[in-house]
């Protein structure tokens, strides 16, 4: 069996050196070339690095034909080459030219863009805001929640016994109208109406001087995906209200907070006034399986993405954080949860320059979620890396496997301060063996192939580049098929 995989090593390598004559992968022959100048060397880089690769570098023959071919990762696009100077010499993946006399750099210039970055065109017309009810002594009021601008929104009160419903009005005091249905035009801004009811000492049926327990307010809202029946209302301590949550189609509910901690994972329930203010949210998440939604919901002014990325037992691996910004972004928290076995590694994390200003705030609550906190400092609209860190991967970790890496919990603060949440997408570690370059958790013959297609520059079906390049060398080349050629003969 050795001898026929050593005999087909033989068989790839030979057609290899045969194709390379054409591509000039690297190759420096023990001869240098006659007649004329000696063979400089061409040097390629990728920025940033983790959005792409490239093939094309090594020596050639100047005057020569030197090509080079850019191939954009997941979530990436290839934007241009550019010279040593920062000039754009092509806007071209694969690019041909002639080699000159002098060693030369190009660098291959990728942009992040994710699979599903579509965003409405109209970005103030697809972004929710609060509309707050509030009910004064006298009654209750329905119809709050989170609306997109210029919608209408029937909001209601109802009048306890003995009062009577005296009209809506704004936070300046302005009266909006007198009757207690009424049909609200949402705006641009998160707003709060108020319920003013008067008591009314006529009714028989009421004593002369109202209830005199004491009252607190218990609030109700409702996260992107939902619903909730009331804004606000104002109890006796004893009194009950009722509290339902109805969830929109693509999301599912996952529970009432009261103060930030879960109360109850029921749509409905009955809550009974205490001594002090009660503040309920209802919580909704978004679910991609659902045939009639997109994979991610498109409503949002800001998206954060963790990316897929590949390595080997033993590497350690620059993880980014990017974040997709409609508007300008302030202040934002987060949550990061990491696999057990591959922890952020301590004091690595690093905000790009694009976060201009930030404190950073990098918290450990478990051995595996940590909260982070940006405060102090904005980012500018567009796509970004927002903050970076490292991970490691243990040297006994099984190859073929892959571990999550989430993101959750998000809020971020535009430049006037009001709070939004976030489209997110989480991230994955994928680990396969050195050499393995399909990707089926065995390094053989078939890996050699291709490895050989590849460095000929024909396409492959599946290549994993980040566990072929043998000799880490960021190209792919006869270096790389020998490499694979060894794990197979077991050396």
């Amino acid at each position: 069996m050795a001898n026929r995989i050593r005999y087909l090593a033989i068989m790839l390598l030979v057609a290899l050196y045969g194709g390379m004559g054409l591509k000039a992968q690297d190759f420096n022959p023990n001869n240098p070339p006659e007649p004329g100048h000696p063979p400089t060397k061409l040097t390629l880089y990728v920025v940033p690095a983790e959005g792409g690769t490239v093939s094309g570098a090594g020596k050639y023959t100047p005057s020569s034909t030197a090509n080079v071919r850019a191939t954009a990762k997941s979530g990436f696009v290839f934007l241009n080459w550019t010279d040593a100077n920062g000039n754009v010499v092509s806007t071209n993946a694969s690019y041909s030219f002639n080699k000159g006399q002098n060693d030369e750099t190009l660098t291959a210039n990728f942009g992040y863009s994710p699979s599903n970055p579509a965003e409405p065109t109209e970005i103030a017309k697809n972004v929710y805001y609060y509309l707050t009810l509030v009910a004064e002594e006298g009654g209750s009021v329905s119809g709050g929640g989170r609306y997109l601008p210029d919608r209408s929104v029937r909001i209601s009160a109802s009048c306890n016994t003995g009062f009577t419903f005296a009209g809506w009005y704004t936070q300046s005091g302005t009266l909006l109208s007198t009757s207690a249905s009424y049909n609200y035009t949402t705006t641009t801004a998160n707003t709060q109406l108020t319920a003013r009811f008067n008591y009314d000492p006529n009714n028989p049926g009421e004593p002369s001087q109202p209830n005199l327990r004491p009252k607190h307010y218990v609030t109700a809202t409702a996260t992107e995906g939902g619903t909730v029946n009331i804004g606000s209302k104002r109890l006796m301590e004893g009194e009950t209200v009722t509290l339902s949550a109805t969830k929109n189609t693509g999301y599912d509910f996952t529970g009432w907070y009261l103060n930030g901690t879960l109360y109850t994972a029921n749509y409905t329930f009955t809550y009974t006034m205490g001594t002090a203010d009660a503040n309920f949210e209802a919580r909704f998440k978004f679910n991609p399986s659902s045939p009639s939604e997109p994979a991610m919901p498109t409503a949002k002014q800001y998206a954060f993405y963790l990316l897929n990325k590949i390595g080997k037992p033993g590497d350690t691996i620059e993880y980014p954080l990017y974040l997709t910004a409609l508007t300008q972004a302030g202040d934002m928290t987060f949550q990061l949860t990491f696999p057990q076995e591959m922890p952020p590694q301590g004091n690595t994390v690093m905000l790009s320059n694009k976060a201009d200003g930030y404190d950073l705030a990098f918290t450990a609550t478990t051995d595996t979620t940590y909260t982070v906190n940006l405060t102090g400092g904005q980012t500018p609209a567009g796509n970004t890396v927002l903050l970076s860190f490292t991970i490691k991967i243990p040297d006994n970790f099984p190859t073929g496997e892959s571990r999550q890496v989430k993101i959750n919990q998000v809020s971020v603060a535009d430049a006037n301060g009001d709070t939004f949440a976030a489209s997110t997408r989480n991230g994955r570690v994928s680990v396969f063996k050195r050499g393995d370059t399909n990707g089926d958790n065995v390094v053989n013959s078939s890996d050699v192939l291709n490895m050989v297609t590849r460095v000929l520059d024909q396409k492959t079906e599946i290549f994993i580049e980040e566990v072929s390049d043998m000799n880490d060398d960021h190209s792919f080349n006869s270096a790389d098929v020998l490499g694979v050629v060894q794990i197979v003969l077991g050396n």
